[in-house]
């Protein structure tokens, strides 16, 4: 889906953008080449002199001014090129002037016939298709200490739409800016709501005539480095949000338009499946049909063109064509759902921002995924469209915690509280380990066993990959802890699908499995659980101000047992290590000539604040020394 539900009409443009002066209403920023530049760092590639953005709300234009210094070869390399991004149909692309400052010499770099336009085409990761263009201009004889002035202006938006503005301001970025401008142009008779995130920077008011002209004015603004990782939902960079939207109710309005069904009815072929599943003895088993029916036959595809960005295709043109995207399955579903007497509404949410939505002011383009909420039998179900591996009954699956989204019916008025997911992700790496003599082979039989998301995410490796290359990629990377490891049988592969649980056997024999130091008598084998070790990584940033993104939910555990030749030495063992954002258990225990080692990590939660970090990183190294166990034998 579009980021978003669009803003106003225009017509488009197939051939090369113009070149002219800007508009009127345009009052450019003139920069001044003779002003001294202060020093900056010097690992800095480019130094941003100038962003200057200028919106007519009025005539949906946006005109774009920036000048950047490039201040060493690898910032040439990086600098010397302009590509501007827009959808020919329904918007124009017009160059203003391109110039190369050289000192107070300014050189014409702006020639139309030197502009490239290149179409997006299909991007095969995200399977999306859009109709947006790329004009790029490769700036020739760029050097070092250069200044690089250019300005466009964007006309036109997606005609579909009925008029809703919204957009975000920016006050800050990784790099520092000389100086930061935007100016609106807002039709007075028009409401405009403006809502600072994580800035107290003001803008100034001026009424002229039939518009009011807001501005916001930042000079030397710093840069910010992020600390990775963090929440995702977490936004490191300041903004400014303006919407034309004061209640929820008005943006689910919006999307009640683009979301109904203008066909007068299912198309037979359609109408054929629904009966089919109306045969079916429980609500949940019609729920279920229709779920893998769209998310396995329907195979995901966005086509982002004018309209087809932001309104779903009909259910019945999805049907018959078997592809679309989120917005376009997700209407679907629930059109299915819908005919078969079962509640069931697309639902717009943020898969980045998620519960920090609420903070936002309602607008159209809060929103970049669409998922269907299914009200069953007294609950309520989130289910993903476009989730291809999900197995088992509706109670088995699961969602991210969104925690806010806007559900699309009739007298919406408020966003809905998703609640967090009951099904959560665990993983178990049982171990069997026969360990033979010094000069003997040791047995290693490792069992893994993914449940929840984890078995979707199981499922969708070894659906898409090759079982050999599957088989070698594990057998690299068991010999990192054992390097004389080899396979002695082909791995087997289970899928509980009713259970949405899958188990992987895998056989492997160890030749050299004890090792000792020179000057040692003792020989050492040594255990790794290593799943549990690698889901409690420290960050790289432990000395932090930003808060700290912990994987959550996550649900790792390790067991094995280990027939040795001798465990008199061995000590039972039971220690725990909890912290409000992690909880870690080891058990070491002997019985029956076997010696069994378990450990445990579960996430707790999805950060860790600040000042809670030094705790957090020391409890985390207290379990790193636990993490592995040593067998001594003479």
């Amino acid at each position: 889906m579009a980021a978003g539900l669009g803003i106003l009409p225009c017509r488009g443009q197939e051939a090369k953008p113009e070149v002219a002066p800007p508009a009127n209403w345009v009052v450019p920023i003139v920069f001044n080449p003779r002003a001294k530049l202060e020093a900056v760092d010097p690992s800095q590639e480019t130094r941003w002199i100038l962003k200057d953005r200028q919106i007519n709300a009025l005539n949906n234009e946006i005109f774009d001014h920036q000048v950047r210094q490039v201040l060493t070869p690898s910032g040439v390399n990086t600098g010397s090129h302009i590509s501007i991004d827009y959808d020919p149909s329904y918007q124009l692309l017009t160059f203003h002037w391109v110039r190369i400052w050289r000192g107070t010499n300014a050189l014409n770099r702006l020639d139309p016939e030197k502009i490239q336009i290149s179409q997006h085409g299909l991007d095969t990761d995200e399977l999306l298709f859009s109709a947006e263009k790329s004009a790029l201009l490769l700036l020739e004889d760029i050097r070092a200490g250069d200044i690089i002035d250019y300005a466009y202006s964007v006309e036109g938006g997606n005609p579909v739409l009925a008029g809703a503005f919204s957009t975000q301001i920016e006050t800050q970025a990784r790099h520092p800016i000389d100086r930061l401008s935007t100016r609106l142009l807002w039709p007075a008779a028009r409401r405009l709501y403006v809502r600072n995130h994580g800035t107290d920077v003001k803008y100034a008011a001026t009424r002229k005539g039939d518009l009011i002209e807001f501005t916001w004015n930042l000079a030397k603004v710093p840069g910010l480095r992020d600390e990775p990782p963090l929440p995702i939902w977490y936004e490191a960079f300041s903004w400014v949000q303006l919407s034309e939207f004061q209640k929820w109710s008005e943006v689910d309005q919006l999307a009640l338009v683009l979301f109904t069904n203008t066909a007068p009815a299912l198309s037979p072929e359609l109408m054929v499946k629904v009966n089919e599943w109306k045969r079916l003895p429980a609500p949940e088993d019609r729920v279920l049909a229709a779920l893998r029916f769209v998310q396995d036959e329907i195979r995901y595809l966005s086509i982002e063109s004018g309209a087809s960005g932001y309104k779903p295709a009909s259910p019945s043109t999805v049907f018959a064509r078997r592809f679309g995207d989120c917005k376009d399955k997700s209407h679907l579903l629930a059109t299915l759902l819908r005919a078969m007497g079962i509640d069931a509404h697309p639902t717009f949410v943020n898969t980045r921002l998620r519960q920090t939505v609420l903070d936002l002011l309602p607008s159209a383009t809060d929103f970049d995924h669409v998922i269907t909420q299914v009200n069953l039998n007294g609950q309520t179900y989130w289910l993903d469209a476009t989730a291809n591996y999900e197995r088992g009954p509706l109670t088995a699956r699961s969602w991210p915690n969104y925690g806010y989204g806007l559900v699309v019916r009739p007298g919406a008025t408020a966003l809905t509280a998703i609640a967090p997911c009951p099904v959560l992700p665990r993983t178990t790496v049982s171990q069997y380990i026969q360990l033979g003599k010094l000069d003997q082979a040791s047995q290693l039989k490792v069992v893994t066993v993914a449940e929840g998301p984890d078995a979707e995410q199981f499922r969708e490796r070894y659906t898409t990959t090759a079982r050999d290359e599957i088989e070698r990629w594990n057998l690299n990377y068991y010999a990192k802890f054992y390097p004389d490891i080899a396979q002695t049988a082909p791995l087997i592969y289970s899928d509980n699908e009713q259970q949405n649980r899958i188990e992987v056997d895998e056989f492997y024999s160890v030749q050299k499995i004890w090792s000792h130091l020179p000057d040692e008598t003792w020989f050492h084998c040594h255990v790794y659980p290593a799943n549990v070790e690698l889901a409690m990584q420290p960050p790289t940033i432990s000395l932090r101000t930003m808060p700290l993104g912990v994987r959550y939910p996550e649900h790792q555990i390790f067991h094995a047992e280990i027939l040795a030749p001798a465990l008199a030495f061995i000590q039972p063992d039971n220690q725990t290590i909890q912290n409000p954002a992690f909880y870690f258990h080891r058990v070491v225990t002997i019985a029956q000539g076997k010696l069994y080692l378990d450990y445990e990590y579960q996430s707790l939660a999805d950060v860790v604040f600040p000042n809670a970090v030094p705790g957090y990183v020391g409890q985390l190294d207290s379990a790193a020394n636990l993490m592995g166990y040593t067998i001594s034998s003479n």
